[in-house]
């Protein structure tokens, strides 16, 4: 059942009582309710996401008011994304209009109607790099001076995320973190707003194309080359996202921007760092979660096995990675389901 406080934030915000309030998701640190207020003769459909406050990320700076300022920067921007309504006073939600479309990319059983979606949305994605980031006003956003710094400071705050939340000192987030910031990336042309946590799952469509862009706390000032990247990561573990190769030609052309191969690696090395920690951080938090803890147990081992992996192939020395990436090919070894489905890390296809 809903909240009583939030309930009454709901009515108040959207002018009505509510009539409904369906819980539909959990994730990393947040709870979405699909709600339908009345307003008058009308119903106004609504999706209200919340701050368990005991989530793994809960008290972090990925706070959802830094969610919202993004929504009401991009509010008069041409980028898809729900309207915001509300925030919540005390930072515990924010609601937003309801998006039409569903996000279950995967379902599409039409390869040509999947290829659709899939270059529609890096046509979504570059409108939103293509922003004018002067125009862009979001205080909870530390603007960076240069790309580097950019990711650097990208890298500080998971760093810190990790150090308060995963309790013992891993040896492999302790290389990648080392070893990423010391070789953080110059040489993007701009820097735009990052999605932060780009690909399927997050964007809602229909027959027509893409809806909606979604969850935007891991929203950041950066390389637009790390939303390409996590592109590359969710493509390899939910299998596929139409032709990439298409698909970041699609981009490139819509942006004006090149794609650079050593900044991409360099940048999927980044992603799968920021989720194995907020896979080790899931695992051993007793909040509120978005997937069985099964799926996280399976789901790390994967991620140990890619990180040494991808930290190689952005350049880090393999005699630094070996003994790390033998562990992750043993964990995988030794579960039959990974066994039978996990693979080595795909080449990004930039041509």
């Amino acid at each position: 059942m809903l909240d009583p406080d939030l309930a009454d934030f709901v009515a108040r915000a959207a002018g009505g009582p509510v009539e409904t309030a369906e819980r539909i998701a959990t994730g990393a640190s947040r709870v979405t309710w699909r709600v339908d207020v009345a307003r008058g003769d009308a119903t106004r459909h609504l999706v209200l996401r919340c701050d368990t406050g005991d989530g793994p990320l809960s008290g972090t700076e990925l706070t959802l008011a830094r969610e919202a300022a993004v929504y009401r920067a991009l509010a008069p921007t041409p980028v898809r994304i729900p309207r915001l309504v509300a925030a919540h006073p005390e930072g515990r939600a924010l609601l937003v209009e309801r998006a039409s479309g569903s996000d279950a990319f995967a379902a599409i059983g039409d390869p040509q109607q999947r290829q659709r979606i899939a270059s529609d949305y890096f046509e979504a994605l570059a409108t939103l790099h293509d922003l004018d980031t002067v125009t862009l006003d979001i205080p909870d956003l530390e603007r960076p001076p240069s790309p580097r710094e950019a990711a650097q400071g990208d890298l500080a705050l998971w760093r810190r995320i990790a150090t308060t939340r995963v309790p013992q000192r891993d040896a492999l987030l302790g290389l990648a973190f080392a070893w990423l910031e010391t070789h953080a990336p110059e040489g993007a042309e701009r820097i735009a707003l990052c999605h932060g946590d780009a690909g399927p799952g997050n964007f809602l469509f229909d027959d027509d194309g893409v809806t909606a862009l979604l969850d935007w706390e891991f929203a950041h000032w950066g390389d637009p080359t790390d939303d390409l990247a996590w592109i590359a990561v969710r493509a390899q573990l939910l299998g596929g996202f139409g032709d990439l190769a298409l698909g970041y030609r699609t981009w490139s052309r819509a942006t004006a921007l090149g794609i650079d191969a050593a900044r991409l690696e360099y940048y999927r090395a980044l992603v799968l760092t920021r989720m194995t920690v907020s896979c080790m951080i899931a695992l051993g938090h007793g909040g509120e979660r978005s997937m069985d803890t099964g799926i996280y147990a399976l789901l790390l081992p994967y991620l140990r096995a890619l990180l040494p992996e991808a930290l190689e192939r952005a350049g880090c020395d393999p005699a630094e990675t070996a003994a790390l990436l033998d562990e992750g090919k043993a964990a995988i070894a030794a579960s039959p389901t990974l066994r039978a489905h996990a693979r080595g890390l795909d080449p990004i296809p930039v041509s």
